[in-house]
């Protein structure tokens, strides 16, 4: 019997929560010693926190969240909800049986044993970061830097220079702004293993000018509220600079190198996020990477800190752009080995990611470490006394697709293996990377959580696929299997269907192509339906997933996007065309200087072509698309350019022009500014070519994506007198929201499947729940009065 609209409407919500119809499926260590690591887990009594021994190959014990809660509730006098309860900056002291945390912007401590809660003295936060000794800790302070002593909780000033648009130790004020929301305002800078020195930047954005924004909806008051935000554009001649600098931690001197001054790159991050700066082993020389505005050329430098003196160790070149990483938003895939002044460097130079080791002192190539018809994808820890590499390798296994990972080790001489073969994407955690941001407004430090023990004699690996639900394991540093730590149980909807895994060729009849193709809710045998484009359009990412949705990873978004958009009864293809990351250079750099080509809306109407003829259930008059950000940037240019294959389109968050987005973007994706250059991949260039129906949603808060970029398109299909349809947020950010994804779905009952939706209310997201405990936690519980 084929579902109401009501029931999809139903399911459509429930789908949004999908994650949490699966208990167990993430598993996200933190290490204690070299032996014992934590992590938080679904027990009978709801959430829990375990911890494993394992040299023993045990899980010693679990404390549950309602005994803390209880405890905190009977201290402070409050009720408090264990579910909606954040603890932070969580350590157990094994010896002692005591945990310490903070919770409400105070400290504690809990004796499991004697089941007893005290109020503690503050001595750690996530914004601190610690000396090599533990004796005292850096710490912002406005737009300057303080030195905090630990045992005494006594403060001096390091810098008092430091003013907004000149401020030490933080990143641009457009990253500053779109991170807001983490509050974590950790110190960009690095010790020097004696402790005598801080090598860190001074940001200078003077002559940067503001992009700001518009409250028109402020929470309090009538008058609109402007929000000044320095942003770097691609046509600036100056962006944002940073000024590198040493300073003497006993007197506050200050010894600025003598190289010129360093510009954002890598989505505006400084070398210190992504981590390219560090330090000899005797303190003497403090290195870091220059990576050239247009990202054409990196320079590993040698920065003397008695002299100020410089020397460029070597440097790497490209004709489309440098990669340190796979991924601009995490952390370069290089590691120093400062005991033999050595380091290893992640290069595309074959066409293929791999791993290189680098004389310092020379600047002379030892060897390749690795090597083949597969792509590094993670480097996970260098054992400096072993000489060997901890990483993952993804397209190893000719079986599998070229994005699935295993875990592999590598002698820094040349030979590898692989640890663990089974089929599936295999998942070990860095500290720091893009899936730890959520978990950061759960409480957790995200530069904390391991898949690897301190030593390396043990790493912790989630294996699951897109029809398997995940595991986890404890093995060993060879890969044997010490403990099955959890196997995922879900309580998945009923009707529920396996996406499935598509191989398609991309408009050139020669490249592959890889997707998931997700089955329409209540799918009848005979019928016919449309199919939703769920596409991403950003170079930086691929948008696939290609393991399950519960196991933690970031692709676990697109999973339940896709899934929610099926409970519509569409086919939703998830594809990644030509032009996007994680595959071989000459894939990923495809739309190298053609931003506007990225993911290849060519390679998706190909794509689903051949779906279609392959499965005659799909109706090729019938064929929707949307997405988000780089996603809506690319959904709009399908309603544009191609809007008598895509006659239905819904954009969400878009940078509709690379003009108006950050300067490191535009000009790593699309090369230096031309105007007339960066007109070609602008979507209101060819606003002329609009002939479906479009809707483009909008935060107006977004500091990513700036609502300028949104008027402009609109402003040119005004010109062109096309009819749009628009969503505004007016205290939106870069996101959604829960009423825009409901507008979304009304607009594709209304013109893909040509009904009237049914009354909807704005759908409830499990990120606004995370949002709201996260805003809770930063203010005591009020007592309830008699």
């Amino acid at each position: 019997m084929a579902l109401s609209w009501e029931q999809r409407a139903h399911a459509a919500q429930a789908s949004l929560f999908l994650g949490e119809a699966v208990s167990n499926g993430a598993v996200f260590p933190i290490w204690i010693d070299d032996h014992h690591f934590w992590y938080e887990r679904s027990g009978d009594d709801g959430p829990e926190y375990a911890i494993v021994d394992a040299a023993a190959g045990q899980r010693q014990m679990t404390l549950t969240r309602r005994a803390l809660a209880a405890a905190l509730a009977d201290l402070l006098d409050v009720p408090i909800d264990r579910h909606e309860l954040v603890l932070s900056n969580m350590r157990f002291n094994l010896a002692e049986s005591v945990l310490a945390f903070s919770a409400y912007g105070e400290a504690y401590a809990y004796d499991w044993l004697a089941q007893t809660l005290n109020a503690a003295e503050k001595t750690a936060d996530r914004n601190w970061l610690p000396s090599p000794d533990g004796g005292h800790a850096l710490l912002l302070a406005g737009d300057n830097l303080q030195l905090r002593d630990l045992a005494t909780g006594a403060e001096r000033s390091l810098t008092t220079d430091g003013t907004p648009e000149y401020a030490y130790a933080v990143p641009g004020a457009a990253l500053r702004q779109l991170n807001r929301s983490h509050r974590v305002e950790l110190p960009e800078a690095v010790w020097s293993p004696d402790g005598r020195w801080i090598l860190t930047l001074q940001t200078d954005e003077r002559h940067v000018l503001p992009l700001s924004l518009a409250e028109y909806a402020p929470g309090s008051g009538v008058r609109p509220v402007i929000h000044s935000n320095q942003t770097s554009l691609p046509e600036d001649p100056k962006v944002t600079e940073f000024r590198m600098i040493a300073i003497e931690v006993s007197t506050g001197r200050q010894i600025e190198a003598r190289y010129p001054r360093l510009v954002a790159v890598r989505m505006n991050a400084t070398v210190f996020g992504s981590g390219m700066a560090w330090w000899s082993a005797d303190s003497r020389i403090a290195y870091f990477i220059d990576v050239e505005r247009g990202e054409q050329k990196a320079h590993v430098v040698a920065f003397d800190v008695a002299t100020g003196s410089t020397r460029i160790v070597f440097s790497e070149e490209s004709a489309t752009y440098v990669e340190v990483s796979v991924n601009v938003y995490t952390k370069a895939l290089i590691a120093p080995l400062p005991a033999t002044n050595e380091l290893v460097w992640y290069s595309e130079r074959s066409g293929r990611g791999h791993l290189y080791l680098y004389d310092l002192v020379t600047g002379a190539l030892r060897c390749a470490i690795t090597a083949g018809d597969w792509q590094v994808r993670e480097v996970l820890r260098i054992d400096a006394g072993r000489r060997e590499i901890f990483f993952l390798a993804a397209g190893i296994a000719p079986t599998e697709s070229p994005y699935v990972t295993k875990p592999c080790v590598a002698s820094l001489d040349g030979a590898m293996r692989v640890l663990a073969a089974a089929p599936g994407d295999h998942v070990v955690w860095r500290p720091g990377g893009m899936a730890m941001m959520l978990k950061t407004l759960e409480g957790m430090d995200g530069e904390a959580i391991s898949g690897l023990s301190p030593s390396g004699d043990y790493f912790v690996e989630t294996v699951s696929s897109v029809t398997e639900l995940p595991r986890t394991w404890l093995r060993g540093r060879d890969g044997r299997e010490i403990l099955l730590l959890e196997t995922a149980k879900g309580d998945l909807p009923e009707g529920w269907q396996d996406p499935e895994p598509v191989e398609c060729l991309a408009a050139d009849g020669l490249t592959k192509t890889y997707g998931l193709l997700f089955k329409p809710l209540g799918r009848e045998d005979g019928a016919r339906y449309p199919l939703i484009d769920l596409i991403y359009g950003g170079p930086q990412l691929h948008n696939v997933p290609h393991a399950s949705f519960a196991n933690g990873d970031i692709g676990s978004g697109t999973y339940i996007d896709a899934v929610h958009l099926a409970s519509l009864g569409a086919y939703v293809l998830v594809l990644d065309g030509r032009g996007t990351a994680n595959r071989e250079q000459a894939f990923r750099t495809a739309s190298y200087r053609a931003a506007h080509t990225a993911s290849n809306l060519e390679d998706h109407i190909a794509a689903i072509h051949q779906l279609a003829q392959a499965n005659g259930q799909i109706d090729l008059d019938r064929i929707g698309i949307t997405g988000f950000s780089g996603g809506g940037y690319m959904t709009a240019h399908a309603a544009l350019r191609f809007g008598d294959f895509f006659k239905v389109a819904v954009a969400g968050g878009g940078n509709y022009d690379q003009a108006l987005f950050w300067h490191s973007w535009g000009e790593r994706y699309h090369g230096a500014y031309d105007a007339e250059h960066y007109a070609a991949q602008a979507a209101k260039t060819y606003a002329e070519g609009l002939s479906g129906k479009l809707m483009l949603v909008h935060g107006m808060m977004d500091a990513g994506c700036h609502p300028a970029g949104l008027f402009q398109l609109v402003q040119s299909l005004i010109e062109a007198d096309k009819d749009v349809d628009l969503v505004l947020l007016p205290r939106g950010g870069h996101d959604w929201q829960g009423y825009g994804l409901r507008r979304r779905w009304a607009y594709f009952v209304s013109h893909l499947f040509g009904e009237t939706p049914p009354p909807l209310k704005s759908f409830d997201r499990p990120l606004e729940h995370t949002m709201k405990r996260f805003v809770a936690s930063r203010a005591k519980p009020k007592k309830v009065e008699a």
